[in-house]
Parts: C-alpha cells; sequence; structure tokens
C-alpha cells in the first residue's frame, strides 16, 4: 500500500533528524575532565597530548608552610570539600632570580606536586618516576624540565614536586634546634621531599601507579638530595631505585649542624650560618627569636639573602634526617641498598662562571681548603707550573669533580651487593653554546625531548633522546636499563671500571686514571675525617 504523500514527508523528516542525531552522538566534544580522589579530597584534572593522557598539576601534599609552620616539618593538609582544580602549575618557592632560570610566581605556600599518567586506572600499577629538580637547593621549580609527558608515554606514571628552598628550605638555628622534639633544623627541603613520596605511597595507585616500584630521580641538587634521602633513615621503603644525574653527597663531606669540617671547602656549621643570617635580619636573640623570624614577610627575607649571599643554604647533617656524614653511612653499608643509573657532563663546570685563584700559591691553599695533608696528591693530578695555565687545570678539576662522584657512588654500590649503571654524557651541541662542550644539565633536553629555540639539529640528537629515554624508563621499570635494540650497558664492576658513553655514539669506555686517583684521594679525606674506610680499593 502507497502512503500518502503528507506521511511519507513526514516520516523523512524522522528519518532526517534521526540521521542528524547519529551525527551529533558521533560528533562528541572532549572527555569528561578526569577526577580522582586522593586522602585531603578530589581532584579534578586535565588532559594533554594527541592520546588525552591524564595530568593532575599543582596538587597540594602538606599544609602550607606559612606563620606558625615556617621551619618546622611539612603538617598534613586539611581535608578540602568540593572538586579542586588540579589544571595549572602550583607557584614555586621563594627564591631569587637566577640568569640562567625564567622567573615565575613564587608564594611561601609553595608545597605542590604534578602527575602525569598514560593509563589512568587503578588497575594499571605502572612503574613510577619522581622527578626532584636541580638548582642549588636555593632556585627551580617542578615544571622547570617538562619530563612528565615524553617519559610518562613510554609507560610509566611521573610526578614533579616544588619543595622549600634557600632560607625557607635549609636554615638551621639554635632557637629552631631547641624547639624541635629531635634536636635538629635546617632539612626542611628535604623533609618536603619525604612527604612527597609518602604522598606517593599512600596515593599513587589511584593515578595509574604502583607505589613498590619507586624510582627517584633527580638533577644537580636534586640528585644530591636523593643520596642524602638514601642515606636518611626516613626514607625506608619510600623507593626502589635511583636516577643521578650530576651530584651526588657520598663521596665527600657536608656541613653539620653544629661541627666545624675542616675538608672540602666547608665554610662554618648549619647553626653558625644561621646565626649570621638571623643578624642579617637584624634578630640576634631573645626570648622571642622564633615569633620574630616567621612573622618576617618573605620577601623581607630575601631581600636580605640577596645582600649577604655569601650565607649558603643547602643541606645539611643534622642527626635526624642525615643522622651522620653520608659518606660514612654509605661506606658503612647502612644506606638504602637499591640500584642505581649515575652519572654525569663531560664538561659540568664551563657553566658555572668559575673565577680561578690568581697564582699558584693561592691555587695551592684553595685545593688545601679541599682535601687538607693530601692537597699535595691532588695538586699532582692538576698541577700547574705558572699563573696562566691555572684556569685550564680548575675547570678540568671541576669537571672531574662530578664524574668523581659519579664514579665512586658506582663503587660503593657495586660493593654492597647492587647494581650501579654508569654513564658519561658527552654530546656537545652546534651554534652558540658549542664552546660550552656538554655542559651541566644539558642531558635534560635530551631526556624532555624539549630543546632551546635555537638549537642546532643534525639528527644525532633525536637518535640520542630516544636511547638516553628508553633507558632512563626500562631502568624505572626493571632495575635495569638495557633495552631491546640499544648498545648493552652492563651493571659497573670495580675490577673493569667502565661506563657508557651517552654521546654522538654509545659504547663502553673506561674511567680516566685521573678520575680514578681523585676518588682515591677524596676517599682518603673521608676515612680521615670520618674513621670509615669505605670499599676496598
Amino acid at each position: 500500500m502507497r502512503l500518502p504523500i503528507e506521511i511519507r514527508f513526514l516520516l523523512s523528516l524522522s528519518c532526517l533528524a534521526l540521521t542528524s542525531l547519529a551525527h551529533i552522538s558521533v560528533a562528541v566534544g572532549p572527555p569528561p575532565l578526569p577526577k580522582a580522589t586522593v586522602e585531603s579530597g578530589e581532584l579534578e584534572g586535565t588532559y594533554f597530548g594527541p592520546e588525552n593522557e591524564v595530568a593532575f598539576l599543582g596538587v597540594p601534599y602538606a599544609a602550607p608552610p606559612v606563620g606558625e609552620l615556617r621551619w618546622k616539618p611539612p603538617q598534613p593538609l586539611s581535608r578540602w570539600s568540593g572538586i579542586r582544580q588540579a589544571n595549572q602549575f602550583g607557584p614555586a618557592a621563594p627564591q631569587l632570580p637566577a640568569g640562567w632560570l625564567p622567573q615565575v610566581a613564587w608564594k611561601e605556600d609553595c608545597l605542590y606536586l604534578n602527575v602525569w599518567t598514560p593509563q589512568f586506572s587503578p588497575s594499571a600499577k605502572l612503574p613510577v618516576i619522581v622527578f626532584f629538580h636541580g638548582g642549588g637547593n636555593e632556585a627551580g621549580y617542578s615544571q622547570l624540565t617538562p619530563l612528565g609527558p615524553p617519559l610518562s608515554r613510554l609507560g610509566v606514571v611521573v610526578l614533579s614536586a616544588n619543595y622549600r628552598l634557600g632560607p625557607f628550605g635549609f636554615f638551621a638555628h639554635p632557637a629552631l634546634t631547641a624547639e624541635s622534639e629531635h634536636h635538629s633544623s635546617g632539612n626542611y627541603g628535604l623533609l618536603d621531599q619525604l612527604q612527597v613520596l609518602r604522598w606517593v605511597r599512600d596515593n599513587i595507585s589511584r593515578f595509574g601507579g604502583d607505589p613498590n616500584r619507586v624510582t627517584v630521580m633527580g638533577q644537580s641538587a636534586g640528585a644530591l638530595d636523593i643520596t642524602l634521602l638514601m642515606a636518611s633513615p626516613l626514607a625506608a621503603g619510600l623507593f626502589q631505585g635511583a636516577i643521578l644525574e650530576s651530584g651526588e653527597a657520598q663521596s665527600t663531606l657536608n656541613q653539620d649542624i653544629r661541627s666545624v669540617i675542616p675538608y672540602n671547602r666547608i665554610s662554618g656549621t648549619g647553626e653558625d650560618s644561621g646565626k649570621k643570617f638571623a643578624d642579617d635580619l637584624g634578630i640576634s636573640g631573645g626570648p622571642d627569636t622564633l615569633e620574630r623570624l616567621r612573622s618576617m614577610p618573605a620577601d623581607k627575607i630575601l631581600a636580605a639573602w640577596k645582600q649577604d649571599r655569601e650565607v649558603g643554604f643547602g643541606a645539611i647533617v643534622d642527626g635526624w634526617v642525615v643522622p651522620e656524614q653520608p659518606a660514612k653511612i654509605f661506606a658503612e653499608g647502612k644506606q638504602l641498598k637499591i640500584p642505581v643509573l649515575v652519572g654525569s657532563n663531560a664538561d659540568e663546570a664551563t657553566v658555572f662562571g668559575l673565577v680561578a685563584p690568581k697564582t699558584v700559591d693561592d691555587y695551592k691553599t684553595y685545593l688545601q681548603r679541599d682535601t687538607g695533608r693530601f692537597a699535595d696528591q691532588e695538586f699532582a693530578v692538576y698541577p700547574t707550573e705558572s699563573d696562566g695555565a691555572i684556569p685550564e687545570q680548575f675547570l678540568k678539576y671541576h669537571n672531574d669533580l662530578f664524574s668523581c662522584g659519579a664514579y665512586s657512588l658506582a663503587r660503593t654500590t657495586a660493593h654492597w651487593g647492587q647494581n650501579a649503571y654508569l654513564y658519561l654524557f658527552t654530546f656537545a651541541e652546534k651554534g652558540k653554546r658549542a664552546k660550552l662542550g656538554a655542559y651541566h644539565g644539558e642531558e635534560l633536553y635530551f631526556l624532555s625531548n624539549s630543546y632551546p629555540s635555537d638549537w642546532e639539529h643534525n639528527g644525532d640528537d633525536e637518535r640520542l633522546g630516544q636511547a638516553i629515554r628508553a633507558y632512563w624508563v626500562q631502568f624505572a621499570k626493571t632495575g635495569d636499563p638495557n633495552f631491546h635494540g640499544l648498545p648493552a650497558w652492563p651493571a659497573f664492576e670495580p675490577r673493569k671500571d667502565q661506563y657508557l658513553e651517552l654521546g654522538p655514539s654509545v659504547g663502553l669506555k673506561k674511567v680516566s686514571e685521573r678520575v680514578k686517583v681523585l676518588e682515591q684521594i677524596m676517599a682518603k679525606v673521608v676515612a680521615e675525617a670520618t674513621g670509615s674506610p669505605g670499599p676496598t680499593r
């Protein structure tokens, strides 16, 4: 039966409407924003990349360290109500401008972290990389190196964090020590890092991470801090592997909170530095010392520091967070026994603006402040017969200090039965920075696949970047960086003394005799200062 034309017309309109609705249902907008519930409340994150991978940015991990909480261990967060937006980075820690670092907004309320995950599911159980930035523990921030997107796409959850810096993170003072139930002060930045790792333990499974497969990764001061965490009983069980780039704290001595150290160019004690800085602030003592210190505006604290850069702020041996010299702890096998991937860059110190001693006598005095009665042996490794030759040897010495530290940590790790994978990064970029060689921090461009706008690409950098990212992520996944299709990277063996060169070519090479002799001299200094001889040489 043929339907009347009016009915056929209405049916055609209905079909057209249904077809349009079908098209609308296919052409939907972006998926709903990801949500996660952590111990302190609910978060709403964001997406990144072409596959809509998930990120949560600016997540608070401790109470704001302000007012009465300034210069105290990080305290638990109060639970918030509603949904907290987590789609932009939190403020950096208070810091002075640094010429090498783009400035971003800072606040004393700075304890925030960021998470990138390729599988946003509690069942994913992916390995986790926690990154601590460099900057001498005086500058830097969590987004300084954009490692999250490129590394997470290789199958890991990546986390970065801000922590207290400079006079807010590493200020020791007798009044603070007296107030502390642990008779300690100064290592607030390290305590923040420990709190980050506790947050990971308690929350990372909700983002697809496995809290039992955590690798801590740091560059420069971030790497130095990781060795301090490895030496801290407070870090037990919080991470299972470590990647350390251009920094460590176990081959030399560290400033002590109260005892003077006559080596490694250490000046005074942690508390002495704190008292001097309090004097700079116009607070010389009295029963209200802490009240006055804590009521001082943050910008005035930074202004006083800017006027007296002779006062340094760094991690110290405080008797609690770092119970004794890390060199002694590692020498006696009391550190966290975990596999490490460790190395340095061939030309670390070319970007430091070093000012070499003017005369040979001044140069010898400089070395004597480093190694005491062993300074003549150090001079024999970096000799100079004329004032004009000092800058070359001085630069070589400072470059080698990084290689020496990485080599020492690899030796010590292997001695205590864990695998260590030692590298030397040797890639020298083209263009205006070519004269700097393989400078401090350059490897981070390869890890993040993010280069300066004037970088001159030539293909070698892309191949090396892919290799480095694969090695690093494979180490985080398995504790062994070896990856199919890449040159073999055997675990370090003291009798072979080999490292993997990461440069235009990738392959095994022997540790230089100069670095080995320097490491032996440093070992003598440590043994004399601590009574711990370290691994058999």
